[in-house]
């Protein structure tokens, strides 16, 4: 398990808590914390120790994202980022449901 902060950022603030990141799932495991009204979540993100920054899946919020290669047209490889979530809206599953 890698230790960081998971943050959120809002129209109106940022949020930062304690999480903890499964280096072989991409799950991420963070503190509650209760906010009020902060008004669209704009973006969020996983940062370690060593301040490695990573991007969280906007549809799950619970998993890194990660870039995968998939076959294009003729011999090409297309890059697309995923969810580590492979069942998540956004996860590698869906992105072959969706061609």
């Amino acid at each position: 398990m890698k230790k960081g902060t998971f943050t959120s950022v809002w129209d109106s603030a940022i949020i930062n808590t304690g999480a903890e990141l499964n280096e072989v799932t991409g799950e991420i495991s963070t503190n509650s914390v209760e906010t009020g009204d902060n008004g669209s979540l704009i973006e969020e993100f996983f940062e370690g120790e060593d301040g490695d920054q990573l991007e969280v899946c906007p549809e799950c919020h619970t998993y890194i994202m990660k870039t995968i290669m998939v076959p294009g047209i003729g011999h090409n490889l297309d890059e697309h980022r995923v969810c580590s979530d492979p069942d998540c809206e956004n996860g590698e599953n869906s992105l072959y449901l969706r061609n």
